[in-house]
């Protein structure tokens, strides 16, 4: 008989990271938002990499992969495309698993530009995008100390931890 009860969820956490290069002419996209910059990230999408290691951790707790397997940078009709519809694909691959995310937290590793005026509007797009409330949404930033790539603001990182119930 107890093959026929409902399976008890579980909590599972993943963990996504990403890094693009940063280039003058080009949208500084983060969380979904865009933010002003003299420069922006380059990448075969938007560049969004705030979405980007969401979307990978998320998946990563899923045991589902990880975006590139789905957006290949090598698909040139995906040239430019949106993160948030990346994003949106990714919430649709979890609900097919039946699982749903819990909690988001990340973190941007960068010199410039700083931060801490845009954390409440990117928290707030990202609850636009993800739907699970501002109190579930961690966004933060740290600087790179003048180290290397990032710290001469040629690049920038986030790392991020995405639990789900599944």
């Amino acid at each position: 008989m107890q093959k026929f009860m409902p399976k008890e969820k579980i909590t599972k956490a993943g963990f996504g990271f990403d890094i693009h290069r940063m280039a003058k002419g080009r949208k500084l996209i983060l969380g979904g938002l865009e933010i002003e910059h003299n420069k922006g990230l380059i990448g075969h999408s938007d560049g969004d990499l705030v979405l980007h290691a969401i979307c990978d951790a998320a998946l990563g707790a899923a045991a589902a992969g990880e975006i590139g397997e789905f957006y290949p940078p090598t698909d040139l009709s995906i040239a430019g495309i949106s993160s948030a519809v990346i994003a949106r694909r990714v919430l649709e691959m979890l609900k097919e698993k039946d699982a749903e995310i819990m909690h988001i937290d990340c973190t941007i590793v960068a010199e410039e530009p700083k931060m801490r005026p845009h954390y409440e509007a990117v928290r707030k797009s990202l609850d636009g995008i993800f739907q699970i409330g501002l109190g579930n949404i961690s966004f933060k930033a740290k600087s790179h100390e003048s180290l290397g790539e990032i710290g001469r603001g040629e690049a920038m990182a986030c790392h991020a931890v995405v639990t789900i119930k599944i």
